[in-house]
């Protein structure tokens, strides 16, 4: 086990300890960033990674009015999760209905 001197000295810190403390921040780093799957309202960041889009797509669907979202300043751009949801789920694909489909005649 190796031991390491923190920057006062004081404290001495092995490794192993190290590794698990820094396992432990990265879990709670995403369990915060996935918070935002309660809220109702997602700014752009939360709502970004709820869609799984980078930033130039979703200002894409934003500037071109493919995507509903709300300016209540007139500069931060907000996103109703129901909305988000919604829009998800148009367009249904005629593929997986077939899919969906033979699977139940399959069962019979």
């Amino acid at each position: 086990m190796t031991k390491k001197n923190i920057e006062d000295g004081d404290a001495i810190v092995c490794s192993t300890c190290l590794l698990k403390l820094s396992y432990i921040i990265a879990r709670m780093e995403k369990i915060e960033s996935a918070l935002y799957c309660i809220k109702g309202t997602l700014n752009f960041k939360e709502a970004r990674e709820y869609l799984n889009l980078s930033n130039s797509q979703l200002y894409k669907l934003t500037r071109n009015g493919d995507i509903p979202y709300y300016k209540p300043t007139g500069k931060l751009i907000y996103f109703n999760k129901q909305e988000l949801d919604e829009w998800m789920c148009r367009n249904h694909s005629e593929a997986s209905v077939v899919c969906e489909n033979e699977k139940v005649l399959n069962h019979d």
